[in-house]
């Protein structure tokens, strides 16, 4: 994120300044042109900022968690990533791979009919209270970027093998506290029973697809990394707008549900 700097230009002082110690200039007032109307660059509206991609929100975690390791504040740095759009896709159910706990898809030969479920990984009515950032939240709802090193999601080739385990866990979630509506929290589970033709069967899987707004948690960041027996945990905090399943090879929507 590059941070817009404001430029101060103060010659014009000085050239009045000197202009003032001249020989008087001829009245040319007569002569002077119309003020032209503002142009359209300059009465147009601020565009907003682009929506963080999966890449993105990787790179955030990955920097809040150099910080942590470092010890560094880095609030103010976080600071422009509050009320960002976001939209991060997670895909499951690839050709060959083991199925998950969390996220699974079938398909009925015999009956065509598709059915998939998806579970948040972080999925709880009651927050510890021992942890003081998050002390005031009742409960939280999240989702693990698998395979977090990959910066888009995708199948990755058998070659490759596993991700080494070091890699660390990223998990972006909502957390909610007893003032929020709990019309508009976010499900725990969502289920699809679809029929559809054998020719529209996922053959690269299935994106699980989140969307909404970064929001900060009670030190005003984000992103929020620790560590402790095992390998580094980065959690970003978001308020959920959107969850879909989608095909990524056409792009298409199999099921969404909105958060409002």
């Amino acid at each position: 994120m590059v941070h817009r700097r404001l430029a101060f230009c103060f010659a014009s002082l000085a050239l009045f300044a000197v202009a003032s110690c001249g020989p008087r200039a001829p009245d040319s007032s007569r002569n002077a042109a119309a003020p032209t109307a503002p142009s359209a660059e300059s009465r147009a509206v601020p565009l907003p900022e682009p929506t963080l991609d999966r890449e993105q929100l990787v790179f955030g975690a990955l920097r809040a968690l150099s910080a942590a390791a470092l010890t560094q504040n880095d609030a103010d740095r976080q600071k422009v990533l509050i009320g960002r759009d976001f939209e991060l896709h997670l895909r499951f159910g690839c050709p060959g791979a083991p199925a998950g706990a969390s996220r699974t898809w079938s398909y009925d030969d015999k009956k065509q009919v598709l059915r998939i479920h998806v579970s948040a990984d972080l999925a709880a009515d009651k927050v510890p209270a021992s942890d003081l950032l998050l002390k005031g939240y009742e409960g939280a709802v999240g989702f693990v970027v698998e395979k977090p090193l990959l910066l888009t999601a995708g199948c990755p080739s058998p070659q490759l093998g596993p991700i080494a385990p070091i890699e660390p866990t990223i998990a972006v979630a909502q957390l909610f506290t007893g003032q929020d509506s709990r019309v508009q929290r976010p499900q725990q589970s969502y289920e699809i029973t679809k029929k559809m033709d054998p020719a529209q069967k996922p053959a690269q899987g299935l994106d699980l697809v989140i969307a909404g707004r970064l929001a900060p948690l009670s030190d005003e960041r984000p992103i929020h990394c620790a560590f402790a027996q095992g390998p580094p945990a980065c959690l970003i905090a978001a308020k959920f707008d959107r969850v879909a399943i989608e095909n990524p090879v056409d792009g298409s929507v199999i099921g969404e549900w909105s958060q409002w």
